[in-house]
């Protein structure tokens, strides 16, 4: 009888945290340890309050908004971010799921830099774009327990057609600025 109940305990105590994971326990509903990649022992008053994926995970946002120069343009922007490994009780009592947090911030930060800019601007400085964000996640997200591992803004695109071409139209009128051809009936040759 007693060994039997004994077995038991000892039994359902084992847990696994596997590759890049890290374990919440709590006991009696309150933060008690983390504990690392492996297999552990638990006892009946402890609980597994969560697995912590310590891994990269990327975030991908669209954002809408208006240039400076009134071009409503959509675009793209991927976010990694990840739990640093030494912060996982804030990650889980703070941020258990940044994902809404960080596309706040993002759309926050982008939409202000965005609205300053004209589109010939917005594509001349989209890396810079990119770092902006990237600093100001790194701030608002490093005490919460995440690290912000890469930033990319992918190209804006415009939203309509006509926005499109009174885009292209004034390229052709500013003669050729990037280089290439958008009037293809224009000859190239002197």
């Amino acid at each position: 009888g007693l060994l039997a109940v004994f077995l038991v305990i000892l039994v359902t105590g084992i847990f696994k945290v596997g590759m890049a994971e890290a374990g919440v326990l709590t006991r009696f509903g309150r933060f008690h340890r983390i504990v690392r990649a492996g297999t552990h022992w638990k006892p009946p008053i402890d609980r597994l309050a969560a697995i912590i994926d310590l891994r990269a995970s990327q975030m991908n946002l669209k954002m809408g908004t208006r240039t400076k120069d009134g071009v409503i343009i959509t675009i793209p922007i991927a976010i990694e971010t990840r739990v640093n490994p030494e912060m996982v009780y804030e990650a889980w009592s703070q941020l258990p799921d940044p994902g809404a947090h960080v596309r706040a911030q993002a759309e926050q930060v982008v939409m202000e830099r965005l609205r300053s800019l004209t589109l010939d601007e917005l594509f001349a400085s989209q890396t810079g774009i990119a770092g902006t964000l990237k600093r100001a996640l790194e701030e608002n997200l490093k005490p919460l327990g995440y690290a912000v591992v890469r930033v990319q803004v992918t190209g804006a695109v415009p939203n309509n057609l006509e926005d499109a071409r009174q885009y292209t139209g004034r390229l052709v009128e500013a003669g050729d600025v990037y280089g290439v051809d958008l009037d293809p009936g224009r000859s190239r040759v002197a």
